[in-house]
């Protein structure tokens, strides 16, 4: 039997911390350990404890009752209670930092459902051997060229560090992953988020589309209307699914902070900020910095990547650092004629420029993702079925 979920309610109703107190027991799912009437205490029992999950009844503003919560325990699982129905509500509560809403009266199906929810999630936080690393490239404002970045940097990593790398379009109906890399799909991460719990290695080949740089490429669905078909609680098992298959997992962003967009940047191991050295763009960069911040996600993940970068005396590149309180990771040249022909010509950087400095320049952010490049020479290459067979003969006496 699985080891119940040992959690904290922060609830001043005493009927429902019972009720819920009692669904717990009798599915053996729940461990409720501590009760308490406020956040201040609840934040004391996480301290103290460290308990898998909090459920915090929200009382119509899930800023004030999540939000410190989940800025100070970014690792915590917040189920949010409610009375409130409503989607818009929902969408707020987990802005605010929570992971799922759970709605009263609380029914033991809808609790059931929930506690699995924090065990996947839980499952997804623990450390595991060998486990990919989920490498989020995002913008809130479009046009600052996340999927430039998302395409070459998975070129550099595949071919020069021979890495397994699989880029996840969740631009759903409006990606442009795929004509960057000229390829046709016949599925989508729909497919695979229809089916991500029972998803293995070979199922997993069958949905991709191979580029002949060795990037695997998982493409949005062809269709705008589709984008309400992915739930963010899918996307988190995709991708937990594709960490498991890959080396890296690169994940082309929406612009907007809809539930999925922010599902991936919870369950990114490095979230690549991408903005531009003028004032609109880093007003627009700050603005996602703080909501960073109110959804507990702030910390060493998120690094800054300048695009298009021209030297420019008015705003300093290192004074960027000090203002917006986040690290840079690389500024990419801005070589916008060689960028836009490669993209129009649907093929890589590497492909049409590879001694341009700006080609150069995703070769040195793949090496600050995972190490210096493995020399050509010696890099491990994969045989063949043919070549395993006959290669069992030989050495059979």
């Amino acid at each position: 039997m699985r080891e119940a979920i040992r959690s904290l309610i922060v609830e001043n109703d005493p009927e429902t911390t019972r009720l819920i107190d009692l669904l717990g027991r009798r599915s053996g799912s729940l461990d409720v350990r501590w009760r308490v009437g406020s956040v201040e205490e609840g934040a004391d029992i996480v301290r103290k404890f460290r308990p898998d999950m909090a459920i915090v009844e929200v009382n119509g503003n899930p800023a004030s009752a999540v939000g410190p919560l989940s800025r100070e325990f970014p690792n915590l699982y917040i189920l949010a209670l409610s009375a409130t129905r409503e989607a818009e509500y929902a969408l707020e509560t987990m802005r605010a930092g929570a992971h799922d809403l759970l709605c009263k009266p609380v029914r033991e199906v809808d609790l059931s459902i929930a506690i699995e929810k924090a065990r996947k999630a839980r499952s997804r936080m623990e450390p595991a051997e060998g486990r990919g690393k989920i490498v989020t490239i995002f913008s809130n404002k479009g046009g600052n060229g996340t999927t430039t970045i998302a395409a070459n940097l998975s070129d550099a990593l595949a071919t020069e560090h021979g890495k397994r790398v699989v880029v996840v379009d969740l631009v759903m109906g409006q990606g442009d992953v795929t004509m960057f890399f000229n390829v046709n799909p016949t599925y989508t991460v729909l497919d695979l988020a229809r089916n991500s719990g029972k998803a293995d290695p070979e199922y997993i080949d069958s949905l991709i589309v191979r580029h002949s740089s060795g990037v695997c490429i998982l493409a949005d669905p062809p269709r705008i209307e589709d984008t309400d078909k992915i739930s963010a609680e899918q996307v988190r098992d995709m991708l937990a699914t594709l960490r498991s298959t890959f080396d890296v997992v690169i994940v082309d962003t929406t612009h907007q902070f809809d539930e999925k967009t922010l599902a991936a940047l919870e369950m990114s191991d490095t979230v690549l900020l991408v903005t531009l050295l003028n004032l609109p763009s880093l007003k627009n960069t700050q603005r996602s910095i703080e909501l960073f911040a109110r959804l507990g996600i702030f910390d060493d993940r998120v690094q800054l990547v300048l695009s298009r970068y021209l030297p420019n005396d008015e705003i300093p590149k290192e004074s960027i650092e000090g203002i917006l309180n986040c690290p840079i990771f690389y500024a990419v040249p801005n070589d916008y004629p060689t960028v836009l022909s490669s993209i129009n010509r649907g093929k890589l950087l590497s492909e049409v420029a590879p001694e341009k400095e700006v080609t150069d320049a995703f070769r040195r952010m793949a090496e600050m993702l995972v190490g210096p490049a493995t020399p050509r020479g010696t890099q491990k290459r994969k045989r063949g079925f043919l070549e395993t067979i006959f290669r069992l003969e030989r050495s059979t006496p």
